[in-house]
């Protein structure tokens, strides 16, 4: 069924309300698909009868031919034979009316959008002239009959002026509407093309093949996503041989899942090397509202682009970020360099898997080898071993042998120095000499003792070879020198052990009398009567106890010892007791001893009279510490010298001895 033709009312003028009526104000939100429809036809996001059974013809007439309208850029190539490029129709798409617009709408349009509604982005300086001439043919003012402050002709003139000079058409396009946004982490394999896809795409129109400067010859073109686009058959080939090496080659493409992986890093490696032409001075000169030209003075001017350079900088730095982090995202989801990266350590692992392999076959060959040379180095050394066993076995026997048979050839009633007597007393000690030598001589001596009794010939039965009876004597000789060798290397051992008990003892010694030359201070004193009250005498390793207690008490940098508490201990007992006790009964007694201990700390502690070795041990801090010493460091050494004094009774006692010495001399 044909669809029914529009019915169309044509308005001539308007019924508008008399200004002294009142208007009532009421706001209009403008909402559902019909508004949306205008809204993208208005945006060139779709055709006009987009949707509808009416087709359009090339001079917009109906039509029901099956070819629609262009929608979004979608234009015919038609072959110019006079500039061999690709020219867009224009008849194909109608032209935006700027006169019928809203200012609304004019501000929504960007300045390719001005000169034509076909004027694509990265068009060359020759494309955008003809787009300024032909809006000029429609909005100047000598033909709209408007003044020349006409809003329309001033934004036509406004695009034109911007698009036409190359830095300032850079900065224009860095600021028209781009979406900045990357997708976030997590992408799935499934979803990586769709997602990361478009946006290289998307960010591929600041690279530096698609630079604005670039586009200033004849050629170019494009949509502004990638490099110039395939020229028409006719003067193609001329052409392309003058291009750019960059627009020749263009930047390498995302691909799918099947391409190489060479391509694949080519694509990253020209994104993580990305040379991005973008210009935020526009946009850096609106974001500080400092106009240049409208500067005051030439320090003002300065100042203005100091800042505004000083944005840019921050804005580019910004930029280049975020592309590094497009570029990691990527990396990081995308499925070929994944399965690049399993590959890579699947190989890996499987190297090293084979490396441990061949190390662990080398170490078992190795440690095979290593033992199979051990087993048979101790085979050689225990064969080795067993026949000189062997040869010393029968050396042993054949001496013994020729030894016994040269005995017993010997004549019993000679009284020679060869005879019996001459060599041995009796058989016993022949055995026991023959032992010795058997045990003590190496297979070379005893052989040449053989030889010297004859030799394993004269050993024979029914050999004619006689057995040398005269070497007994020799034989005699070596088992009285191999006896006295033994004697004196025992002598020399136990020797050597006396010397060196000795050589302890005599160290152990100088320790103790250095050791105990050292005085022993109040504090050591109360300790040693306190640990000689707690551990009374019959207890087990009671001395230990006692100097453990002294030194957990005192802390001092060297610890008694044991036998330094008990001679202390004696000495003050003795001291303290009867002329006939003994310093045994002292220590074997240890009441009469703890008490001596405890007032000899009490006596320490009261200020008792000084006895004969204190002034001595007094008298020797005083020549060991000269009067020249800081005076407080020197009567606290003295007094470290004196046990049981303090540093002011050390001074008093020097008084009382200097003034006594001065009256004696008076």
């Amino acid at each position: 069924m044909p669809h029914p033709q529009p019915i169309i009312t044509f308005v001539s003028s308007l019924d508008w309300p008399d200004d002294d009526a009142e208007v009532e104000e009421a706001v209009i939100q403008c909402a559902g698909k019909s508004y949306l429809a205008y809204e993208s036809r208005l945006l060139d996001r779709r055709g006009f009868l987009h949707g509808s059974s009416f087709r359009s013809t090339a001079d917009g007439g109906p039509s029901s031919s099956s070819s629609s309208m262009p929608v979004d850029g979608d234009d015919d190539d038609d072959d110019d034979g006079n500039d061999g490029g690709r020219k867009k129709k224009l008849s194909g798409k109608k032209e935006y009316d700027l006169l019928t617009m809203s200012d609304r709408k004019l501000k929504k349009l960007n300045y390719y959008q001005v000169l034509s509604r076909s004027l694509p982005m990265h068009a060359n300086s020759d494309e955008v002239r003809r787009a300024y001439h032909k809006a000029c043919l429609r909005y100047h003012p000598d033909k709209t009959g408007r003044d020349e402050e006409d809003e329309v002709f001033l934004l036509v003139k406004a695009a034109f002026d911007t698009l036409s000079d190359p830095m300032k058409r850079r900065s224009y396009d860095s600021t028209v509407d781009f979406d900045e946004s990357i997708p976030k982490e997590g992408v799935s394999e499934s979803d990586f093309y769709a997602e990361y896809g478009p946006v290289f795409e998307r960010n591929l129109r600041f690279a530096s093949c698609n630079d604005p400067m670039n586009q200033v010859g004849p050629g170019g073109g494009g949509d502004g996503a990638g490099p110039p686009a395939r020229r028409g058959k006719s003067g193609g080939k001329k052409k392309a041989q003058t291009t750019t090496a960059s627009a020749s080659s263009g930047p390498p493409e995302f691909g799918d899942d099947s391409t190489p992986l060479s391509q694949v890093h080519a694509f990253y490696d020209f994104w993580i090397h990305f040379d991005s032409w973008r210009d935020f001075t526009l946009r850096a000169s609106k974001e500080t509202e400092h106009d240049v030209d409208a500067a005051d003075s030439r320090d003002e001017k300065r100042w203005m682009k100091q800042e505004i350079e000083r944005k840019v900088k921050k804005m580019k730095k910004d930029e280049m970020a975020r592309i590094n982090l497009l570029v990691e995202r990527a990396m990081a989801a995308d499925p070929r360099l994944r399965r690049e990266k399993e590959r890579l350590v699947r190989e890996k692992r499987e190297r090293e898997e084979e490396k441990r392999k061949v190390e662990e076959e080398r170490a078992t060959r190795e440690r095979i080898e290593r033992e199979v040379r051990e087993k048979e180095t101790a085979a050689r050394r225990a064969k080795i071993k067993e026949a000189e066993k062997k040869q010393l076995r029968k050396a042993r026997q054949l001496f013994r042998k020729l030894t016994m048979a040269a005995y017993q050839s010997m004549n019993p009633n000679d009284s020679s120095e060869t005879g019996n007597d001459a060599v041995w007393d009796d058989l016993e000690k022949m055995n026991d000499d023959i032992e010795l030598l058997s045990e003590k001589l190496s297979v070379t001596e005893l052989t040449s003792l053989n030889d010297l009794l004859g030799g394993p010939e004269a050993a024979e039965e029914g050999s004619s070879a006689p057995v040398h009876v005269g070497a007994l004597i020799e034989v005699r000789q070596c088992a009285v020198e191999t006896a006295a060798g033994a004697e004196r290397q025992s002598l020399v051992a136990v020797q050597r052990r006396n010397e060196a008990r000795k050589e302890a003892a005599d160290r152990a010694r100088e320790a103790r009398l250095s050791r105990a030359s050292v005085p022993w201070s109040r504090e050591e004193l109360g300790a040693l009567a306190k640990a000689v009250k707690k551990y009374p005498p019959g207890g087990s390793n009671r001395w230990d106890a006692i100097a453990l207690f002294v030194n957990n008490l005192c802390k001092q940098p060297d610890p008694r010892t044991k036998e330094e508490c008990i001679e202390k201990y004696n000495s003050i007992a003795s001291a303290a007791a009867a002329p006939s006790s003994s310093s045994s009964t002292a220590v074997a007694d240890g009441g009469a001893g703890g008490s001596a201990v405890e007032s000899s700390a009490a006596a320490a502690e009261e200020g008792a009279p000084w006895n004969e070795e204190q002034d001595a041990l007094l008298q020797e801090m005083l020549r060991k510490y000269p009067a020249d010493m800081e005076k407080n460091e020197r009567w606290k050494m003295i007094a470290r010298g004196v046990p049981g004094r303090t540093k002011k009774e050390c001074v008093e006692r020097f008084k009382a001895i200097r003034e006594a010495v001065k009256q004696g001399k008076k």
